[in-house]
């Protein structure tokens, strides 16, 4: 079947050559795109004001030195703070670059961090048979400040969207680059406040920069498209000390979601007392709709047969996310419903098989 035809993991040489340009593919230019909001002193707040104060980037001096690969700014119609951001957002995102996929050697997109791992992470499902980086960047310190960090992250950005090697959708930050749909936010203000808790980063910066070759995702085999029926509704429950059982069966029996996401404790341990989150799971396997669980946890796996708490819920039609983010997991099901696979068809795969190297698939020994 066309969606994982190319999508394993594949691991190859463990070397780690500092980061080299490569040939280039189509054009030598990084289209950079704006998706990003500004208010700077003395910017209007208008759109062609907002326009204006990202794109005077380009007479920064730090983007001129020699070495920043040449690149060209373009910026989303509608700008929204990424809290904001939503389907519509990501579909012209997608449709942006798929206009302009065959003109450039890689895309950079300056976006708020508040909700950059959940855009990020839906472009990594949408953008099939991706062959070039798309790099998300941003910045923690406003731009309008002396000590930024917004060029700084956008020359190393660039940088990267210029590699051949790469072939996905990543976020980049301080001197980490991650795959987008392993990454999580740990921090509000932090310079560098995302991790990546189960996969390391595809590329450090200690002194040099360097590629991790060994984590790479492999060029794809099949043309680029984008997916952009990412409408569905995800439902998320997040489990909460004495929630109450007629809350979440409400939640259930009321949703229009094809899907569920509960947000469970350690490896997927839900309460047992009085059947209650096996009643929560029946409903809605009742009603065609598919069940996944993640765990709250930043470290560690989702394993439902583990523990008898999670076990019960396997036995009632769940699944697991594994060690998917909570983002992914949202993503992917949002994904698979778009292209039109059926609740059985969904349950079968989504644990056990990586579309965009987004889990750790069981039998690996990674």
């Amino acid at each position: 079947m066309y969606l994982w035809d190319h999508n394993f993991l594949t691991l190859k040489d463990s070397a780690e050559p500092s980061l080299e340009m490569g040939p280039d593919t189509e054009g030598e230019e990084v289209l950079l795109i704006n998706a990003r909001p500004y208010t700077l002193t003395g910017v209007s707040a208008e759109k062609g004001g907002l326009s204006q104060g990202f794109i005077d980037i380009k007479k920064n001096k730090d983007l001129q030195k020699a070495g920043v690969p040449p690149f060209r700014v373009m910026e989303l119609d509608v700008l929204r703070h990424s809290a904001d951001q939503n389907h519509d957002d990501w579909v012209g995102l997608a449709a942006l670059i798929r206009e302009n996929y065959h003109k450039y050697r890689g895309f950079v997109i300056n976006n708020g961090k508040d909700n950059m791992v959940a855009t990020a992470t839906a472009l990594s499902f949408m953008l099939e048979n991706l062959g070039k980086p798309v790099i998300f960047t941003g910045s923690c310190i406003p731009p309008e400040r002396l000590y930024t960090d917004l060029y700084r992250n956008l020359i190393v950005a660039l940088l990267f969207a210029s590699c051949s090697q790469i072939n996905e959708v990543c976020i980049l930050f301080d001197k980490r680059l991650f795959r987008a749909n392993r990454t999580i936010q740990i921090s509000r203000s932090a310079i560098s406040p995302f991790d990546s808790p189960h996969f390391p980063p595809l590329a450090t910066m200690h002194g040099k920069m360097s590629i991790h070759r060994t984590f790479l995702r492999p060029y794809p085999r099949g043309q680029f498209r984008v997916m952009d029926n990412m409408r569905d509704v995800v439902l998320c429950l997040k489990l909460g000390p004495s929630m109450r059982r007629r809350v979440l069966l409400r939640s259930v029996e009321l949703t229009e979601a094809r899907a569920i996401v509960i947000i469970a404790y350690g490896g997927g341990n839900a309460p047992t007392r009085g059947g209650f989150m096996k009643e929560i799971v029946r409903k809605a396997v009742e009603r065609d709709i598919a069940v996944c669980v993640c765990t709250q946890n930043l470290y560690g796996s989702v394993d439902l047969g583990t523990y008898a708490a999670g076990d019960q819920l396997l036995e009632v039609g769940a699944v697991s996310s594994r060690d998917m983010t909570i983002e992914a997991t949202i993503m992917k099901l949002k994904y698979l419903i778009g292209v039109g696979l059926s609740t059985k068809e969904i349950k079968r795969f989504f644990g056990d098989v990586s579309l965009r190297g987004e889990l750790t698939p069981p039998a690996s020994q990674l």
